[in-house]
């Protein structure tokens, strides 16, 4: 019996217990004093696949994805630290997060693997690219906030109300403790808030989102990661496209077709950046979070990226 499949109580399709099903490794590896959690599937021997994912999230949004490649690859999926089943830092920065992602694989020995990441995934993977070049072989992002210069304006509006883009400076106020989990998970949100239909997945997302503390649940998150310096800078926004744009190894971009963060604006608008006829392909009837509203689409485009993005 797989008891992470068994504590879920809404109805699921037969793919998604098969995939929980399939051999996953978990690991403990040091970075810089913390210690950063993680998965890994598939034959070491495979080419390596790291992937990134979002604000608030953990490596569990990839737990139903990664095994229905690893017949091809070597996969791995990390918390971040402050996030997920990974330590604290005092402080955060994405070059931290970077590092991390590089030590994982280092730690799971995957040398050049291929970097796929999600929302805010994504600005640490172009760090960790720009950062270390030669270490990544390729990166593929998914669904990453991206500014147009006219657009700015709108984007600050609709950033200062959304979770985990919060302007102004970080806090570190403890958790609301919710007194049992299922009163905890009637709280669980998607930040961008969106529908989704798969909400056997929004379940499996918040069950592992929460913790037991005494008095109740709480949050994993740490607070402290919300409202970080740079995400109140334009220019961290504007770069964002620009920075992919001049990313030298292959990558490629996936968004949701009704994404709020990603539109066919942006698209066009990276895709006149991007000289070398870089693949931006939508994923229909999808919003932000790709992984849960279309995970079999989602899986079958990285599939397809993975075989054609040639190093």
């Amino acid at each position: 019996m797989n008891a992470e499949i068994d504590q879920l109580a809404l109805p699921r399709p037969a793919w998604f217990d098969r995939a929980l099903g399939i051999e996953r490794r978990e690991h403990s590896v040091q970075v810089d004093g913390v210690d950063i959690h993680g998965f890994s599937w598939g034959d070491p021997s495979k080419p390596g696949v790291v992937l990134l994912h979002g604000m608030m999230a953990h490596a569990r949004c990839w737990a139903f994805v990664a095994p229905l490649l690893a017949k091809d690859y070597h996969l791995a999926a990390l918390d971040f630290s402050g996030m997920g089943d990974s330590g604290w830092r005092d402080s955060y920065s994405l070059e931290q997060r970077a590092d991390e992602a590089l030590g994982f694989a280092n730690a799971l020995g995957m040398r050049g693997p291929t970097l796929v990441c999600h929302s805010f995934g994504g600005s640490v993977g172009l760090t960790a690219v720009e950062r270390a070049p030669d270490a990544w072989s390729r990166i593929i992002i998914c669904d990453m906030s991206m500014v147009r210069p006219e657009d700015l304006a709108q984007f600050n509006e609709m950033r200062s109300g959304r979770p985990g883009s919060a302007m102004g400076a970080p806090q570190r106020r403890g958790h609301r403790i919710y007194a049992d989990l299922p009163s905890a998970l009637q709280r669980f949100r998607l930040a961008p808030d969106q529908p989704c239909e798969n909400d056997y997945l929004v379940e499996y997302m918040g069950r592992h989102s929460l913790k037991p503390t005494t008095g109740g649940w709480v949050w994993k998150f740490d607070p402290g990661i919300i409202g970080a310096a740079h995400l109140n800078e334009d220019s961290f926004w504007l770069n964002l496209a620009p920075r992919f744009a001049a990313i030298k190894q292959p990558k490629a971009m996936i968004y949701g077709e009704q994404s709020a963060l990603f539109g066919d604006p942006v698209a066009k608008y990276l895709g006149e950046l991007c000289a070398d006829n870089t693949p931006i392909v939508e994923i229909p009837t999808a919003h932000h979070h790709l992984m849960l509203d279309q995970p079999q689409a989602l899986t079958a485009t990285l599939a397809t990226l993975l075989q054609t993005l040639h190093p």
